[in-house]
């Protein structure tokens, strides 16, 4: 049983170290992160044209992360930036119908994000 627990602990800082360590999903639950690193990306589909918003917050303790709204033809829409701190997200777009998308660019983040979509 040692040796499991040792497992254990060697693949959680293996992932710590490279990728960082994720619990939660954005859209449903607030998601924790700890030394996140590298790119996520979130889809958002709409099925009639109108207003596609995105409200929530980011409450980091170190390291910071971009999100990037992207209509459904790759123009960007809003970006914003969350570094250590207390911070409110407004990510918000119009267009034609189609996967709307918000992209997150870790940089060894440490906090909790929270999204949701309105319609």
């Amino acid at each position: 049983m040692r040796v499991f627990w040792l497992l254990v602990a060697v693949a959680l800082a293996a992932l710590y170290f490279t990728v960082g360590l994720r619990a939660g999903s954005l859209t449903f639950t607030p998601l924790y992160l700890l030394n996140a690193q590298g790119k996520s990306t979130y889809t958002f589909p709409t099925y009639d044209s109108g207003k596609l918003e995105l409200t929530g917050s980011c409450q980091g303790q170190s390291g910071n992360v971009t999100f990037r709204f992207l209509a459904p033809d790759g123009t960007e829409l809003s970006a914003v930036r969350c570094p250590p701190g207390n911070f409110s997200l407004n990510l918000s777009g119009a267009g034609d119908p189609g996967t709307f998308t918000l992209s997150a660019n870790y940089q060894h983040y440490t906090g909790k994000v929270e999204v949701n979509a309105a319609h």
